[in-house]
């Protein structure tokens, strides 16, 4: 009797001998440490051909795969996914500081109540920043790649500023909430961003030269 295995291919080269049924989530623990060793990471993949771009979700990776099944597996480097993640922190701190000063703008005038509602929507990006600079952070340090601090005193001064700007709006006082975030926010945005642009220059000097 033939003994069924998955047809399982990463970066398409084929893996030979992965027995079945397994789940996607096995699949994955097996090879992700091996691929780690090698500072790649998976970011893409498909099941019969078929894209799976939430396969990080459980649906996905409790699916049990058998025989006739093929599953193909992308990976990049991590140090390009660092440069990535910072890449697009860099372009949306700018959005993210006009979004303060808009607001700010708003809240000076006389239906400050109703722009306050806007403030978790700012606060909500900011965590999310802080989120996608923390992931480059990982991600560089997964590929050897010693960083800049993208994070402490950074976030912490903008952590100070958005309890001042929730004190102020507790209080009512738009005034002050505009001047924290058309100065203290913007500031500390400005402040981050030189930071984080640096860590980008360096990055680029320790990414490893292109195979000609």
């Amino acid at each position: 009797m033939e003994t069924l295995m998955l047809t399982l291919r990463v970066d398409s080269t084929l893996i030979p001998d992965v027995n079945v049924p397994i789940t996607v989530d096995a699949v994955l623990s097996a090879i992700e440490p091996v691929l780690g060793q090698g500072k790649r990471i998976v970011t893409a993949v498909r099941i019969n051909g078929v894209d799976e771009p939430a396969f990080r979700e459980p649906d996905v990776l409790g699916r049990t795969l058998h025989g006739d099944d093929a599953l193909d597996v992308d990976t990049t480097p991590a140090g390009e996914m660092a440069a990535s993640a910072l890449g697009d922190a860099l372009r949306y701190l700018p959005d993210l500081t006009q979004e303060a000063r808009s607001l700010a703008a708003a809240v000076r005038g006389a239906d400050g109540a109703a722009a306050s509602e806007q403030l978790a929507p700012l606060a909500d990006n900011l965590a999310l920043l802080a989120a996608l600079v923390h992931t480059a952070d990982l991600w560089a340090r997964q590929a050897g790649l010693a960083p800049t601090d993208w994070l402490g005193d950074d976030v912490a001064e903008i952590d100070r500023v958005v309890v001042e700007l929730t004190l102020a709006a507790q209080d009512g006082d738009w005034v002050a909430a505009a001047d924290v975030l058309d100065h203290d926010l913007t500031q500390a945005l400005a402040a981050w961003q030189v930071r984080l642009a640096e860590g980008q220059v360096e990055l680029q000097a320790l990414q490893p030269a292109p195979v000609a």
